[in-house]
């Protein structure tokens, strides 16, 4: 029944790529107007005139589609626009004149990889790494992928690799953390984030990390002054406050845990968790009314939310309501997540009491 903290940041899609130069070594030999519209494009994306930069490239493309630098630049360019498909067509034409440069795969990958399309992402991500071995980016990024494809252990060894190569990147650090985190290895990814924050002392996203690992690791005190922190610098992050709501409830600090779960509600009053939180503690203090009422508010948010419907049949099952017992541990069932097997177990076995009585 115990509501659980959520992490902040897991998972995340393969990253976007800001500008980039991408300079082959034949752009020198180019014509002096197209070599020129090629030095123009440069100074338009790093001012971030886009568009400005893309007219330079089609007309030097016009005048010799033959340059495997001019496909790359706007490549790079549709690639931090979003506009993936047409980054792709680029980077595949630049690789069929250029098939051997390792930059323009890496650059590919990102591209398949907002997309979805994995495998390919993946393919190209190989590809890099056999051109360019010791790029810890690639590594970094074929690790991504490969969470993507639950290939956690895979991409556990890319991230070793790209660690090994490269010593001072926060984020390679912080992505091995959460394989460790997932793996209830937590002495390991403790030590991963506090690598991670040595390098960006002032990073939310990190410290919220951080927090959480603190919860799984039972060290209340060290979570609650990290969460702190971090609602110190954005005080709207209802995520936060009502992850010290939760935090001051195992605590048995009720006072302090609706306070926080208040605050929550003032940034954001359809975030279910929070309704969820508090109807927890009128259950604990044994006002069942109460917590039967924060639990449907919670379902008014979220008719799906399968930890409101088992707290409401707790609820049921003290004030000895057990037909609204039995249909809300159903509901539960319908919507328990596939790894909540505890709770799954033990609404099961009460259905089947429950349906004898």
């Amino acid at each position: 029944m115990k509501k659980i903290i959520k992490s902040i940041g897991m998972m995340a899609l393969v990253g976007m790529i800001f500008v980039q130069n991408v300079a082959f070594a034949n752009a020198a030999t180019t014509s002096d107007r197209v070599k020129a519209l090629y030095m123009e494009s440069i100074s338009y994306m790093q001012s971030g005139a886009y568009d400005m930069a893309l007219e330079s490239l089609n007309k030097a493309i016009e005048l010799d589609p033959s340059r495997v630098a001019l496909y790359g630049q706007r490549g790079t360019i549709y690639l931090n626009q979003h506009r993936f498909q047409e980054a792709i067509r680029d980077f595949t034409k630049a690789i069929e004149l250029a098939p051997e440069h390792a930059q323009t795969y890496g650059l590919r990958a990102v591209a398949y990889g907002n997309i979805g399309e994995t495998i390919d992402a993946m393919r190209d991500l190989t590809k890099a790494i056999n051109l360019e071995p010791n790029n810890p980016v690639f590594y970094y990024r074929r690790g991504v992928t490969f969470e993507m494809l639950k290939g956690e252990d895979y991409a556990l060894e890319d991230y070793n690799k790209a660690i090994e190569l490269k010593k001072d990147d926060a984020n390679y650090f912080y992505r091995r953390c959460m394989i460790f985190m997932h793996k209830k290895k937590h002495d390991q990814a403790m030590n991963d984030i506090n690598a991670a924050l040595l390098l960006e002392k002032d990073n939310m996203k990190f410290l919220s990390t951080r927090a959480f690992l603190f919860t799984q690791t039972r060290e209340a005190d060290k979570a609650i002054a990290d969460y702190e922190r971090v609602v110190a610098a954005n005080p709207q992050d209802y995520l936060v406050l009502d992850n010290l709501g939760v935090i001051y409830t195992d605590k048995k600090d009720f006072s302090k845990a609706t306070e926080y779960f208040d605050r929550s509600l003032g940034v954001n009053d359809r975030h279910p968790e929070v309704y969820n939180g508090k109807g927890y503690i009128e259950y604990l203090k044994g006002n069942h009314e109460a917590a039967i009422g924060f639990y449907n508010k919670a379902l008014e948010c979220n008719s799906e939310y399968s930890d409101a419907y088992y707290n409401l049949a707790q609820s049921y099952e003290a004030q000895k309501d057990e037909a609204k017992a039995l249909e809300a541990y159903k509901k539960f069932l319908k919507y328990a997540a596939y790894n909540d097997y505890d709770r799954v177990a033990q609404a099961q076995k009460r259905v089947e009491e429950l349906a004898q009585e």
